[in-house]
């Protein structure tokens, strides 16, 4: 190893234990870069229309395919995982709101957490230019972290990380310095289809692939059009995302409990009735998701969707 080599590693080491410390799940680095297969992918995606209205996909595929867009002259990607979940919370919420969505929104949360991260960044990389991203910037999230060695992309479109499941949050890193990288996460789901069985609506149309226009997660956040009539029933009574396709996975029995305060459950959206959220005023939606992540769907669309789920509900009696 030269002496640069060296150096590169001591100061990935010490970005790493001080991700550990802040409460960061895993932290990997992979190239800033996206090759050809990864393209493709994408495109294919595209192609099929399974983005449904979400036009940004198609507007900023460049941007998503080039790291340099977000920071030119990019080496590297730290990417880390932030894990979400409640475990035994005395107030978990309401069942029918994703488990992501039930504390601080993870924008927020993940965006101070790297902002704590770049003191030892900048320590470590002395000059080092930098640029974090969570979710909202046109990155290849998934992606990245498959290649920075954080966990594989399943067959429900999530990444796995082997021995932890997969609630937990996607967010990275862009600096225009060469870091060693981690070998890319192997595939272990195997032969096992159980989130592509369970899917309520369908969305998952073959390995890793999702259909937005049959995804529940995607009409109750990002569409604000209606539910075609197929899909009305299957959708069940979840109001904001869904978590079916990883409640079934068996990666998931090993989950545990997160450590970071913000993302546990917050009391006042856990004591709302599905019955309550139907008549909410805007002003009552906005102060009991003040700070959340329910709050991207607006109150109009979080109506709409409760009283799709009501409706559900009674049928069901």
């Amino acid at each position: 190893m030269t002496h640069t080599e060296a150096d590169g590693a001591d100061a990935k080491r010490r970005i790493q234990a001080r991700a550990r410390e802040l409460g960061f799940l895993a932290l990997g680095v992979a190239p800033a870069s996206v090759p050809d297969v990864e393209r493709e992918r994408l495109l294919r995606w595209l192609g099929a229309g399974y983005h449904g209205s979400m036009s940004w996909m198609e507007t900023q595929k460049e941007l998503r395919l080039d790291p340099q867009s977000l920071l030119p002259g990019a080496r590297s990607i730290l990417m880390g995982a932030f894990n979400y979940y409640p475990g035994g919370a005395t107030n978990p919420g309401p069942t029918w709101i994703s488990r992501y969505a039930r504390g601080r929104d993870y924008h927020k949360t993940i965006r101070k957490l790297w902002r704590a991260l770049l003191p030892t960044v900048e320590d470590a990389l002395p000059g080092v230019r930098a640029r974090w991203f969570v979710d909202s910037a046109p990155m290849l999230e998934k992606y990245h972290a498959e290649r920075a060695g954080i966990g594989w992309r399943a067959k429900n479109a999530n990444v796995i990380r082997k021995g932890e499941g997969s609630w937990f949050f996607l967010g990275g890193m862009l600096i225009d310095r060469p870091l060693p990288f981690d070998s890319p996460a192997i595939d272990h789901c195997g032969s096992c289809t159980l989130c592509i069985d369970a899917c309520p609506t369908g969305a998952i149309v073959e390995p890793a692939v999702v259909d937005s226009n049959r995804c529940i997660s995607y009409f109750t956040i990002e569409h604000d059009g209606p539910i075609p009539d197929d899909l009305e029933e299957q959708a069940g009574e979840w109001v904001f995302g869904c978590d079916v396709c990883q409640e079934v996975c068996p990666w998931n029995r090993f989950e545990s409990e997160s450590t970071v305060s913000d993302f546990a459950p917050r009391s006042d959206p856990a004591s709302l009735t599905l019955e309550q959220a139907v008549d909410l005023r805007k002003s009552d939606f906005d102060r009991i998701f003040r700070g959340m992540a329910v709050r991207r769907a607006g109150a109009a669309l979080f109506q709409k969707s409760a009283r799709r789920a009501l409706r559900n509900r009674e049928r069901e009696r």
